[in-house]
């Protein structure tokens, strides 16, 4: 199952045994500790509540693994307040937009991710991002329509926004 997630979420990739290792021992700690979210057979099957963990342990894998570190932000158009320095300003848009981009991250599939990452962070093409990942043009347009509605819906939160915007 652990294998078949991995492939999933990284469009066909082979993970390492230690990956899988891990992913393993992280769904039998959670099935046998976590009370809450204990099996019910009412519910449904075994194989399906054991999918539905494993998939969620490799997405978080994925995450510690791929770390948005690497991610050069390139803000253009970005004007300062005259309150604030230009350094001061573009430090804080940059803060603010990889905070944004890193809740993006947690909130759609690690796949949607990818290819968002290729179009808008690293700015790809989208004919360029269908074929390195081997899907049609459309699917590339929708993905990243799905990933923009979600970043707008964070931004638009108004938790958010008064952490930010106070």
């Amino acid at each position: 199952m652990a294998w078949n997630c991995y492939r999933h979420h990284t469009g066909g990739g082979n993970p390492s045994a230690e990956f899988v290792a891990d992913a393993v021992a992280t769904v039998v700690c959670e099935f046998h500790t976590k009370a809450q979210y204990r099996y019910d057979p009412a519910r449904g099957k075994l194989r399906r509540f054991l999918k539905i963990l494993t998939n969620a342990r490799v997405v978080d894998l994925l995450r510690v693994e791929r770390p948005l570190d690497h991610i050069e932000l390139n803000p253009e158009n970005w004007e300062a307040t005259s309150a604030e320095s230009e350094e001061e300003g573009l430090a804080f848009q940059r803060a603010v937009l990889a905070t944004l981009v890193e809740d993006l991250r947690n909130r759609i599939p690690v796949r949607q991710f990818e290819v968002f990452e290729m179009v808008k962070l690293k700015g790809m093409d989208v004919e360029e991002t269908a074929a390195a990942l081997g899907v049609k043009r459309s699917v590339v347009d929708n993905t990243i329509y799905r990933a923009m509605n979600a970043l707008r819906e964070l931004a638009r939160d108004p938790v958010y926004r008064q952490e930010y915007y106070p």
